[in-house]
């Protein structure tokens, strides 16, 4: 067999030795209860409804003292503590299991979505469960108003959108600034395309 040729005008090429971001377990409110929740798992967490629990849910069918759950690397582990309604992932009833990111987890009337996430990834997450829970203070007509708005629609194109008068919307989107806190159509585009809630044109 011959030797294979060493091309010494190959020129070496540095491997990249960087540590890739730590990700670290949250958990994200899922349903009108708990938007805007989001809290990050520092070691085994408690949930339910008893004060002092490091999660305090006080919701329909969470019982006092409803689940624990360990991180550990990679992931984490969800143990039901003999709730009276059970502790459900992804649809299923479990005892104990493990998490991975987008499990949901079901107590009750709460439900909770499971994630390991970078610094800015939580930051992320903060920000748009916040523009979340905000954009739930309108009716639904509101909410349907302020995406359009997002996708940079008048008031008229809005109006023909929805079937609506133009002065309807006018009106819908005072109450939607006072509500929300804010005067100007930029700001409610900017807090719709943070909660992701913004939908593609037809």
């Amino acid at each position: 067999m011959r030797p294979i040729a060493r091309d010494d005008n190959t020129i070496p090429v540095e491997r990249d030795r960087r540590t890739p971001p730590q990700r670290v377990p949250i958990v994200i409110g899922c349903d009108p209860q708990t938007l805007g929740l989001v809290v990050r798992l520092d070691g085994p967490t408690t949930i339910g409804r008893e004060p002092g629990v490091a999660l305090r849910l006080e919701y329909d069918g969470v019982s006092r003292q409803h689940a624990t759950i360990t991180p550990h690397a990679g992931g984490a582990t969800i143990a039901d503590m003999g709730s009276t309604n059970g502790t459900a992932v992804n649809g299923t009833e479990v005892s104990e299991m493990g998490l991975s990111t987008g499990d949901r987890i079901q107590l009750g009337t709460v439900e909770l979505e499971f994630r390991l996430e970078t610094r800015e990834g939580i930051e992320a997450t903060k920000q748009r469960a916040d523009a979340r829970a905000r954009l739930m203070l309108l009716s639904d007509r509101e909410r349907e108003v302020a995406a359009l708005v997002a996708q940079g629609l008048r008031s008229a194109e809005i109006g023909e959108r929805m079937h609506i008068s133009t002065r309807t919307v006018n009106t819908h989107l005072e109450h939607i600034y006072e509500r929300l806190g804010i005067r100007t159509r930029p700001a409610l585009a900017g807090l719709v395309a943070r909660a992701g809630l913004t939908e593609p044109s037809p």
